[in-house]
């Protein structure tokens, strides 16, 4: 779903059911829990996310990418 909203820089509010398959509700809460966890963010609460990569992150979604100073 990351990748999908990051190259589509879709809205929060408008292209989220439609990405995820999901019913709208269910969509909105998965997509508010990406942006909670720090993999998605927003300038504005109804503008476009954008995929970000929090430090904490990068050891699981890039093992070994950055040796461990």
């Amino acid at each position: 779903m990351c990748l999908t909203v990051w190259l589509s820089a879709c809205g929060r509010n408008s292209a989220a059911p439609g990405i995820t398959g999901l019913p709208e509700r269910s969509a909105r809460r998965v997509l508010n829990d990406t942006i909670a966890a720090g993999l998605l963010a927003s300038t504005t609460p109804k503008g476009p996310v954008s995929l970000r990569f929090p430090d904490e992150a990068l050891e699981i979604l890039f093992p070994k990418l950055y040796p461990q100073t």
